[in-house]
């Protein structure tokens, strides 16, 4: 299988000024296309760090990251842009919606950031809420999706 995600060594360190946090040390890690991995740990291990790194709004203070064969940390800040827009996908412990937008409009948020002309997101997020079972609920508001 290919690999998407490699790290090798990888290190986080932070100054505070005072002191300075070793927030990750010497993180190895292959993802392959097709696998799932879960990211657990004690509060205070660097999980967010780790993430806030792959997904390319942080950058490492040593060690590789490549992403589908690049090396993340050659990459000017507009490239990172483009690389998050068009190659990372989070699925966030907490997600809120906006209370006064449908949820069509809500689903089509990222889409506009994405770049998506309007009748093309407009007919993905009305798929994408169709295979989730609310297909018929496309005009409610968050607040009437309960349950």
């Amino acid at each position: 299988m290919k690999e998407i995600i490699k790290i090798e060594q990888l290190n986080k360190t932070y100054d505070t000024g005072a002191v300075q946090v070793h927030a990750l040390k010497d993180i190895s890690l292959s993802i392959h296309e097709g696998e799932y991995v879960a990211i657990m740990g004690q509060s205070g291990s660097g999980k967010s760090t780790l993430m806030n790194i792959l997904g390319c709004m942080d950058r490492q203070f040593s060690g590789t990251y490549e992403l589908d064969g690049i090396s993340i940390a050659q990459q000017s800040e507009n490239q990172l842009s483009a690389i998050r827009n068009q190659k990372i996908g989070f699925v966030f412990q907490a997600f809120q919606l906006i209370p006064r937008t449908s949820a069509l409009k809500n689903v089509e948020i990222p889409m506009i950031y994405a770049g998506m002309k309007a009748d093309a997101r407009k007919e993905k997020a009305t798929a994408l809420l169709e295979k989730v079972g609310l297909g018929q609920r496309i005009h409610h508001m968050p607040n009437e999706l309960s349950g």
